[in-house]
């Protein structure tokens, strides 16, 4: 689980079938129901070793948490009472030694990493029991075109937003594709995957949009650089997320997806009055920098700036963004949105 579940939970009571009756579990994040429901479908041998592997980890905590969910709900429902071995994958540019770190002084299961694109095989064919993604979905393998006047892909024009779909396309299949080959039979994939609601809308824009105003203000940026700046995210709606086709093709059924309307813990906090206005500010921030730094600092790369240039700019850009996000008042809540998808390998 990363930063984003951190900010954002959703509320209510949610009832899990499990053999034959109904069970009652209350959960302030969905993502623990799904991966429930996941488990429930799946059909390996228990004498059998297993891999459980987690698809964009991020720099962990989130990710160990949730592993540590799937772990203690085999053991609760008898469905592996062995040890697991824990795959965490994410490019090779993450932060590991941030990683590592957390991952020993967690020290509660083993887990190796694999620094390589989820877009590609990152296991062995028939080795996978279980799969996981959170929030990750959205990064696009690599940017399909500069967008012209903006950073972000709701901002774009008609053929801008229409490439964007494309890799978005392309990008879905070969994740599929990779994790139906990794999968054993019997195996599960559990997805959560940011998307847009009925209306093609999102809660965040208002913020993305600030990014490319605040940008803007930094008058050390170039044309190039400005134009360079464009964020390689695209959120799927639901039918997006369903490729029959696809998914018998790659040998997967179909166990459960929908879309999750994912209200705002951090909003909600701040209008109980336990947070205050500059602490919201300054998590907004850390949210929004966590997905977009690396796409401007991309930008200033490829158009020959120093180190030095790049760290100064960012931090001046990142301060202009809290400070503006500061003198914002924040009346509605933002509530996002997610497609949960459970497949399982035939």
């Amino acid at each position: 689980m990363n930063d984003i579940q951190r900010l954002f939970c959703c509320c209510g009571c949610l009832r899990l079938k499990q053999n034959n009756q109904i069970a009652h579990h209350n959960f302030d994040d969905p993502t623990t129901f799904y991966i429930y429901l996941g488990i429930d479908s799946l059909n390996i041998s228990t004498s059998t070793s297993l891999i459980i592997a987690d698809f964009g980890s991020s720099y962990g905590k989130y990710s160990i948490q949730t592993m540590k969910i799937i772990i203690e709900y085999l053991k609760k429902t008898k469905k592996f009472l062995g040890i697991p071995l824990i795959i965490h994958n994410d490019i090779i540019t993450n932060n590991w030694t941030k990683f590592f770190q957390v991952l020993i002084d967690d020290n509660s299961y083993y887990g190796l990493a694999t620094g390589r694109s989820f877009y590609e095989q990152c296991l062995p064919t028939n080795s996978l029991s279980i799969g996981y993604s959170s929030a990750s979905l959205h990064y696009l393998s690599k940017k399909p075109c500069n967008i012209h006047n903006h950073c972000y892909f709701q901002f774009a024009n008609d053929n801008e937003r229409k490439l964007f779909q494309h890799q978005s396309k392309l990008d879905f299949n070969l994740f599929i594709e990779h994790r139906s080959h990794e999968l054993i039979s019997g195996g599960i994939l559990i997805l959560n995957i940011p998307s847009i609601n009925e209306k093609g809308e999102m809660g965040f824009n208002h913020y993305f949009d600030l990014i490319y105003k605040c940008v803007q203000l930094i008058s050390r940026l170039t044309t190039n650089e400005l134009l360079d700046f464009t964020i390689p995210f695209y959120l799927r709606s639901l039918s997006e997320c369903i490729d029959m086709e696809l998914f018998h093709r790659c040998s997967l059924k179909l166990i459960k997806v929908e879309l999750v309307c994912l209200k705002s813990l951090i909003f909600h906090q701040y209008r109980n009055h336990e947070i205050t206005h500059a602490h919201l500010a300054k998590s907004v921030t850390m949210l929004m920098q966590s997905g977009t730094e690396l796409a401007l600092k991309q930008s200033l790369q490829i158009n020959g700036r120093s180190n030095q240039e790049i760290d100064e700019i960012i931090m001046q850009f990142w301060h202009l963004y809290e400070q503006t996000i500061n003198n914002e008042v924040f009346e509605n809540d933002i509530n996002t949105y997610a497609t949960y998808l459970i497949l399982k390998k035939e």
